[in-house]
């Protein structure tokens, strides 16, 4: 079941809303993401094993799957662990700051057990280019250019030879669509 588009958009903004108190409250813990359509939308985590083909970042911590009609980012079993991680909120010494960073985590990572989908028919090309996997719209916006996680926007955290292989996947399966 596809969630609302307005889902993805708040998504986005609780998650650009609780990142700066995140990555406040400790060093290792910063996410973000901006996601202005309504075309990524939220759906249920996906299975590596579901995919086509699938690139997981070289932390270990942030993936992309091509499925079907779609591509999925969502944190791995490993980012979703790094954000239970009692050591993300140890490192505060204010008890308030450190209240407010636990009710965050806990509030948010119901949301994290998630993937933003994003279909291919609006995709028009997929690159790798400038050190990053580029999925451009037909407007020329970049998909998931806005995903951070560790300081660090998802497209670059990928491999080169996989974000290339991924592209390429990604933009035969956009052919096939039509």
């Amino acid at each position: 079941m596809r969630a609302p588009p307005f889902v993805a958009q708040c998504l986005g903004l609780c998650l650009v809303a609780a990142s700066p108190a995140l990555a406040q409250a400790s060093g290792d813990m910063h996410v973000n993401m901006n996601l202005p359509d309504s075309i990524a939308h939220v759906i249920p985590r996906a299975g590596a094993e579901r995919a086509h083909y699938a690139i997981t970042s070289r932390d270990g911590k942030t993936m992309l799957l091509l499925m079907d009609t779609t591509i999925v980012a969502q944190l791995t079993d490993r980012g979703l662990a790094a954000l239970k991680s009692p050591a993300q909120v140890d490192t505060i010494s204010d008890a308030t700051s450190k209240f407010f960073a636990k009710m965050v985590l806990g509030a948010l990572q119901p949301v994290f057990d998630h993937g933003i989908a994003y279909h291919l028919r609006d995709m028009a090309s997929a690159t790798y280019a400038d050190g990053r996997l580029q999925i451009r719209r037909t407007n020329g916006d970049e998909v998931f250019k806005g995903v951070e996680f560790g300081h660090e926007p998802m497209m670059t955290g990928f491999a080169p030879d996989d974000a290339k292989a991924f592209a390429r996947m990604a933009t035969d399966a956009r052919k096939k669509l039509h």
